[in-house]
């Protein structure tokens, strides 16, 4: 019985700056639909029925905070808002219980394009472009796309933020040496 393994699993769990009505987690995972024709209404339905199946909290897949960022989905500016409302509203509605949090996701060096950016000018083994390096000035630039990120998350409805630092994105590549 799930219920005598794990007796806290369905109880409430208050973490300071957000109450989660249970303790299942869906993980970020990328969908694939981010980037699809008419992806973020079928997303959205995706997002919904795992708040219908009775999970506390969502993290989404990777959403990049600048065109450097990556290929995928981005939030960069209000216009960009409007659409990632749809999937925030379509899982507040399933359950108005359901946290949903947005990844936010530079993929730095890894960014499949010839504007990836990353400390140093150092091709990743699995990057297929050498990055442009990053100045001070351009380190700040990046602060800053991530706070804005942050802040169109919350206007988008987003009940929080995970920011991803591992896997050779953007922000692990400040931690290795080469």
């Amino acid at each position: 019985n799930t219920t005598l393994r794990y007796p806290n699993v369905f109880s409430p769990l208050d973490l300071g700056v957000l109450r989660l009505k249970n303790r299942i987690l869906m993980g970020s995972m990328h969908t694939g639909l981010e980037e699809a024709p008419d992806g973020f209404p079928r997303m959205a339905e995706f997002f919904a029925e795992r708040a219908r199946g009775g999970v506390g909290m969502i993290i989404t897949g990777g959403i990049s905070p600048s065109p450097a960022g990556g290929r995928g989905a981005k939030l960069t500016n209000d216009a960009e808002v409007a659409t990632h409302r749809i999937v925030t509203d379509a899982v507040h509605a399933a359950d108005k219980d359901v946290k949903i949090v947005m990844q936010i996701l530079h993929s730095g060096a890894l960014a499949g394009t010839p504007d990836c950016v990353a400390p140093s000018a150092i091709k990743s083994r699995i990057g297929a472009y050498v990055p442009n390096e990053l100045d001070a000035d351009g380190v700040e630039g990046q602060i800053e796309n991530f706070v804005r990120c942050a802040t169109l998350a919350q206007a988008a409805g987003y009940d929080g933020v995970e920011i991803i630092g591992s896997a050779g994105y953007l922000i692990s590549t400040f931690l290795a040496e080469k």
